[in-house]
C-alpha cells in the first residue's frame, strides 16, 4: 500500500531499543536495585499504624461478611469475616480513600486520616433499592463481579478521565499492550497484542456495537469515550460470554443510559475538553432523575475539531464533528431492575488523501441509531442467584463521499441482538446469545447484500480452593451467511451460502503464594468465521487506498493462545509480568496480491487486496514495575512488545506494532497529582512483504490532576501537554504515516462538574 517517503529519518537516540534482550537486560536489573532500594526504604523508620473497623446493612444493623475494603493507592485489601470486622496492618501514616464493596449493596466510599488518634471505624451499607447515585465504584468487572481477575483491566470514574482522548483507541493508548490502528486522530481502533478487528470484540453495555469498525481501518468506532462511565477490558475464560474470537479480548464501554442504581435527588455532571492540536472542543452533560420507583436518565454530547497539526505541517482533511444523545429510563426494585435506552451517534469526519486513493481525501459520514433494553431479576437462592436479559437494535448508515461530493461506497447495516444469562451454583454462569445482521451496500461497491444469522450458548465457572482459583468457560457458535440472490459470479467466487459452527473453550488458573505474590495462566481455544465483508467483498475502497476482494471458499479461524503471568505488590512496589503465545490457523487477513485494478482514484490504479488465511505464530511480553522511590514520588516503567510471522515461510506478519513502552515519575502531594512521562518505541524491521519499515521515537509528556469540593459540588480538572518538544515520529500501525507524522505538541485542558 502506502510506500514511506524519503523524509523518514532514523532517530540515533533508539537504536538499542531494536534489539529486545540489551532492554530486557536492563530492566530487570534496575527491578533488582529499586527492590533492595525499597525494602531499605520501608525498615525506615516511618510511622505504620494498624486500621481496623466493621461493616453492617444500614436498615438492621446486621454485621456483614466477605465485604471487599481496599485502600486506594495502597492496592491493599481484604474481605470482612464473619463479624463483619477487617483490619489492616502497617498502614502508614496520611489520608486514604477505603472502599467498600459487596454484591446486591451499594458501594461506598470514605476517607480517613491515618494517625494514632483515628478511631474504629463503622461503615453502614445500604441494599441495591437504595443505592445513592452520587457515587459509583466499580470493584470488579461488572458480569464478573464475582470472578478473579487474571489479566484483566477496569479504568472507572477518576482514572478513566485521566486519560480520556479523542476515541477509545486514544484513551486506552497508555495501557501497556495497547496500540492504535489509525488513519487520523479521528479514526482509530484499539489493537491489543497485535490483535485487532473482530478479534478484538468492542462492546457497549456488553452487547456488539452496531457498527462496522471491525471490517476496514477507515471506519470509526461509533462511541464517544467522554459518555462513558467506565471502561472494562477482559481475558481468558471471562471473554468467551461475549463472544468466540476474543484471543484479543473484550472492550466493554459502560454507560449510564439505563440507570441501575435508584438516585435521592437529581444528580447531575458538566464535562468540558479541549486540546490545541487541531482546535478540538467537546462538551458533554447529562442527569439523572428519581420518579418514585423509576429512575431517568440523559445525556449529551458534541465534539468538534479541525485539521491536525503535526511538527512538520498541516494533515488536510481530518476534521471531525460529532453529535451524541441519548436517554433511557428505568425501574429499580428489590428484587431487580427493567428499562430501556435509545441513542443516536451521528459523525462527520475526513480521511487523508494520497496519490494511491484519492489525492483530497474521502469524507465520511456516519450515523448510528440504536434502542437497547436490560432486566435483571434476582432470585437469591444458591442454585439460581439472578437472571440478566439483554437485547440491542441498531441502524448503521455510513457514507464514503469523495471531493466532488459523488458518492463512492455506501454500507448500510441492520443489527438484533441479544442475550440470557443465568448466574447459577455460587460461581457460574450459563446463558445463550443470538444475533442477526442485514448488510447492504451501494455505491461503486459491489458486496451482494447479505443477512447473517448467528446463535451461541456458553458456561463459566469458578472454583475456589485454598491457594487455588481455578476458571473454566466453554462456548459453541453456530453462524450462517445467506446473501439474497444466491449464483451470481463475482471476482470473490461464486455467491452462496455459507454456515459455520465451532467449539471454544478457556482454563485460567491462579495460585496465591501470598498475599503479595500470585502466579496464573490462560489457555484459550477460539473460533472465529469469516464475516460478510471476507466472504463477498467486491470494489475500490478509496479510503483505505485499495481494491477489497473477499473470498467465498474462506474456513474458519482456529486460535490457541496461552499466557502466563506473575504479580506482585506490597504497600509501595508492585510487578506485573505476561508472557504470552497465540497460535492461529487460517487466519484471515487481506493480502496484496500484486495487482492492480482501476478504481478512479488521483492515479488511478488501486492495488488489489483478496482476503487469503495463513497460519501464524505470535509471541510477546508485558511488563510493569513501579514503586515509591520516596514519600509522595513514584516511579513506573512498562513496556510490551509482540513477534509475529506466517508459518512455515517464517515471514514476518504485517502490521504488528514494534516493541514500545513508557517511564513515567509521579509527585503525588494530595489533593495535586504531576507527571513527567516518556514514551519510547522501537523501529520496526520485521516487516511484510509490501510494508515498509518505520522509526523509532521518544517522546515526552507532562500533566497533572486535581480533585477538590467548592460550594459542595465536586471538581475535577485535568491538563496535559503531549509531545511536548514537537517531535516529529510515526506509529507502524498508521495507515497515513508515510503522508504525515503523529500530532505534534498538544495542550490538553478537561474538567468536570457533578452536583
Amino acid at each position: 500500500m502506502l510506500s514511506t517517503c524519503a523524509c523518514l529519518h532514523r532517530s540515533p537516540t533508539v537504536g538499542p531499543l531494536k534489539k529486545w534482550y540489551h532492554l530486557l537486560v536492563f530492566v530487570f536489573g534496575i527491578v533488582g536495585c529499586l527492590f533492595c532500594y525499597l525494602k531499605d526504604v520501608e525498615s525506615a523508620s516511618e510511622t505504620r499504624l494498624t486500621l481496623e473497623g466493621e461493616v453492617v446493612e444500614a436498615r438492621n444493623g446486621t454485621q456483614l461478611a466477605k465485604v471487599t475494603v481496599r485502600i486506594a493507592r495502597l492496592e491493599k485489601h481484604v474481605q470482612t469475616d464473619a463479624k463483619g470486622r477487617f483490619k489492616f496492618d502497617a498502614v502508614p501514616e496520611g489520608q486514604y480513600t477505603l472502599r467498600f464493596t459487596k454484591a446486591d449493596y451499594q458501594p461506598f466510599e470514605q476517607v480517613i486520616d491515618v494517625n494514632a488518634a483515628t478511631p474504629y471505624i463503622r461503615v453502614e451499607l445500604e441494599t441495591v433499592a437504595y443505592r445513592l447515585g452520587t457515587i459509583r465504584v466499580t470493584d470488579a468487572t461488572g458480569d464478573l463481579s464475582k470472578f478473579e481477575k487474571t489479566t484483566d483491566l477496569a479504568l472507572e470514574d477518576t482514572e478513566l478521565q485521566k486519560k480520556l482522548g479523542m476515541t477509545l483507541a486514544d484513551t486506552l493508548s497508555d495501557e501497556t499492550g495497547i496500540s492504535q490502528r489509525t488513519m487520523g486522530r479521528a479514526v482509530a481502533r484499539p489493537v491489543i497484542r497485535g490483535l485487532g478487528g473482530d478479534r478484538l470484540l468492542i462492546l457497549e453495555n456488553g452487547e456488539r456495537t452496531g457498527d462496522k469498525s471491525a471490517s476496514s481501518a477507515d471506519h470509526a468506532v461509533s462511541i464517544d469515550p467522554m459518555t462513558a462511565e467506565g471502561v472494562e477490558i477482559t481475558r481468558g475464560p471471562g471473554a468467551l460470554l461475549y463472544g468466540s474470537s476474543t484471543l484479543g479480548g473484550v472492550i466493554n464501554v459502560k454507560s449510564n443510559n439505563i440507570p441501575q442504581i435508584l438516585p435521592r435527588r437529581l444528580n447531575m455532571h458538566l464535562t468540558f475538553q479541549g486540546e490545541s492540536v487541531n482546535s478540538g472542543l467537546t462538551g458533554t452533560t447529562g442527569f439523572t432523575f428519581p420518579m418514585g420507583d423509576f429512575a431517568g436518565n440523559v445525556e449529551w454530547n458534541r465534539r468538534l475539531a479541525s485539521d491536525i497539526q503535526t511538527p512538520v505541517g498541516v494533515l488536510e482533511n481530518t476534521a471531525l464533528s460529532n453529535l451524541n444523545f441519548s436517554g433511557g429510563t428505568s425501574l429499580i426494585k428489590p428484587w431487580g431492575f427493567i428499562g430501556v435506552a435509545g441513542s443516536r451517534y451521528h459523525s462527520d469526519y475526513g480521511v487523508p488523501g494520497s496519490p494511491e486513493g484519492h489525492i483530497s481525501g474521502v469524507n465520511i459520514a456516519l450515523d448510528k441509531q440504536r434502542y437497547e433494553g436490560q432486566m435483571e431479576y434476582r432470585f437469591n437462592t444458591r442454585l439460581l442467584e439472578k437472571v440478566k436479559l439483554q437485547t440491542a437494535y441498531t441502524r448503521y448508515q455510513h457514507q464514503e463521499l469523495e471531493s466532488n461530493g459523488a458518492l463512492g461506497v455506501e454500507f448500510g447495516l441492520l443489527t438484533y441482538n441479544g442475550s440470557a444469562m443465568a448466574y447459577v451454583l455460587e460461581n457460574g454462569i450459563a446463558g445463550v446469545s443470538g444475533e442477526y445482521r442485514d448488510h447492504a451496500t451501494g455505491g461503486f461497491y459491489w458486496t451482494p447484500h447479505t443477512r447473517e444469522f448467528a446463535l451461541a450458548g456458553f458456561y463459566l465457572n469458578q472454583q475456589n480452593f485454598d491457594k487455588l482459583t481455578l476458571q473454566g468457560a466453554i462456548r459453541y457458535d453456530i453462524r450462517r451467511s445467506e446473501p439474497f440472490r444466491p449464483g451470481a459470479v463475482v471476482r470473490a467466487g461464486t455467491v452462496q451460502r455459507r454456515g459455520f459452527r465451532g467449539m471454544s473453550g478457556a482454563i485460567a488458573a491462579i495460585y496465591h503464594w501470598t498475599d503479595k505474590l500470585n502466579i496464573g495462566t490462560n489457555w484459550m481455544k477460539t473460533f472465529r468465521a469469516p464475516g460478510i465483508e471476507e466472504l463477498f467483498s467486491d470494489g475500490p475502497h478509496l479510503a483505505v487506498y485499495s481494491y477489497e476482494i473477499g473470498n467465498t471458499e474462506l474456513e474458519p479461524e482456529i486460535g490457541y493462545g496461552a499466557e502466563f503471568f506473575v504479580r506482585y505488590a506490597t504497600d509501595r512496589f508492585r510487578l506485573n509480568l505476561i508472557l504470552f503465545r497465540n497460535r492461529i490457523y487460517n487466519y484471515l487477513i487481506p493480502t496484496n496480491t500484486g495487482l492492480k485494478e482501476w478504481g478512479s482514484g488521483a492515479a488511478g490504479w488501486l492495488w488489489i487486496y483478496q482476503y487469503m488465511g495463513h497460519h501464524v505464530l505470535m509471541n510477546g511480553v508485558e511488563l510493569q514495575i513501579g514503586g515509591e522511590v520516596l514519600p509522595k514520588i513514584r516511579l513506573d516503567f512498562d513496556m510490551s512488545g509482540v513477534r509475529g510471522r506466517l508459518e512455515p515461510t517464517r515471514r514476518p506478519l504485517e502490521r504488528i506494532p514494534p516493541l514500545n513502552g513508557k517511564l513515567v515519575l509521579r509527585y503525588m502531594p494530595s489533593p495535586f497529582h504531576f507527571h513527567v512521562t516518556s514514551r519510547f518505541s522501537g523501529g520496526q524491521t520485521r516487516l511484510g512483504e509490501f510494508e515498509e519499515p518505520t522509526d523509532g521515537y521518544l517522546v515526552y509528556d507532562i500533566g497533572g490532576y486535581l480533585n477538590f469540593s467548592w460550594w459542595q459540588l465536586e471538581n475535577r480538572v485535568v491538563f496535559e501537554i503531549e509531545n511536548l518538544l514537537d517531535t516529529a515520529y510515526r506509529e507502524h500501525l498508521s495507515l497515513i504515516k508515510a503522508v504525515m507524522p503523529e500530532p505534534g505538541r498538544n495542550v490538553k485542558f478537561l474538567y468536570k462538574l457533578n452536583f
